[in-house]
């Protein structure tokens, strides 16, 4: 016995037939107005109540994209295709024309509509605490009694602290920005927008440069009944220097990393690894550093020696050959000039 569809009169498979099915079930809804919330200062997006990182699309593709996302469609409508026609009506106002087409029930179905589109500017969270001089942490970079913060050390610092600042930024931490970068007497002050972000930053110069890390805690207020601290990271500069060429137990060493208080170093005759105390650290003597290596010519050799040329007043001079190292006449390599004569690394 042949079903009828009981609207059409139409055979049908299955109660209505697919034609009366698809006029009976909403496949398309569009919504009656949608809001694209961008801050006005850095361009970043609220989506779902979260503050998105900024792109390089203009506003319009952003009503675009906005007004295409807002259609609601049937689960089984498949293979969707959104055209959107974005037309300006007022300086905050579009009318996103909409044409969709898919399939429905093996049938293809097509269908258009509009939806008003406005702009809200305001100001993010982070621009809005960035406006008010916020901040709950400052990393303190500072010398000691030895030796003061070299120039070089202070820019890799500065380019270190907004590297990380960015990455937390775009990982979706509002509070991850420098709120005041400044040279003081004795070192830099990097002023940031959270504690976390201090902290990290701290621990990451402290592991690059090594030296000693303090942290201190001060209360300044209560938010929804909670103690409110800023927090100040002090990072003391080591005396030594990642490069530095060193003079330990009678034996050339070149500083090559740092782990907590230790000073790690390789001999620069033997290839040996070795580590030094904070107390040893604090006494050897330090001859130069890698950063002012020069390069020389080779003018003789032989199983311990090198005659070098001077590269600053080519005469002749001599220096320890480190062992294993292959070198012939006329060929180059890297010297640091000291008070005790050249050092080849």
């Amino acid at each position: 016995m042949q079903i009828l569809c009981p609207k059409c009169g139409q055979p049908a498979e299955d109660g209505l037939c697919p034609q009366c099915r698809m006029n009976s079930i909403r496949l398309i809804q569009f919504p009656d107005v949608v809001e694209v919330v961008i801050c006005s200062v850095c361009g970043s997006q609220q989506i779902k109540g979260k503050w998105q990182f900024p792109d390089s699309r203009s506003i319009e593709d952003l009503a675009a994209g906005a007004a295409a996302d807002s259609v609601w469609l049937h689960h089984e409508f498949i293979h969707p295709n959104i055209e959107v026609d974005l037309r300006k009506v007022g300086a905050t106002r579009y009318i996103a024309g909409m044409r969709i087409r898919g399939s429905f029930m093996e049938q293809m179905v097509e269908e258009t509509g509009e939806i008003p589109v406005r702009i809200k500017l305001v100001a993010c969270e982070r621009c809005s605490r960035m406006a008010g001089k916020y901040f709950q942490s400052t990393v303190q970079l500072r010398g000691n009694g030895s030796r003061p913060i070299s120039s070089r050390e202070m820019e890799e610092c500065r380019r270190m602290a907004q590297d990380m600042a960015d990455a937390g930024y775009r990982g979706g931490d509002q509070l991850s920005f420098i709120q005041d970068m400044k040279e003081v007497k004795g070192g830099l002050d990097i002023i940031l927008g959270s504690t976390q972000l201090g902290r990290r930053m701290a621990r990451a110069v402290q592991e690059r440069f090594g030296g000693k890390l303090l942290e201190t805690c001060k209360l300044v207020g209560k938010k929804e009944n909670r103690d409110v601290y800023r927090s100040t990271l002090l990072v003391r500069f080591p005396r030594l220097r990642r490069g530095d060429i060193v003079s330990h137990r009678g034996s050339l060493c070149m500083v090559t990393g740092f782990d907590g208080k230790n000073t790690l170093s390789t001999s620069l005759n033997e290839g040996h690894r070795s580590c030094m105390s904070e107390e040893v650290s604090g006494e050897v003597r330090v001859l130069g550093n890698r950063a002012d290596a020069m390069k020389a010519v080779v003018i003789s050799k032989d199983d311990d020696v090198l005659e070098i040329m001077d590269p600053e007043t080519f005469r002749s001079a001599l220096a320890s050959r480190p062992r294993g190292l292959e070198v012939e006449p006329g060929e180059e390599v890297e010297v640091v000039r000291t008070a005790d004569g050249f050092i080849v690394l």
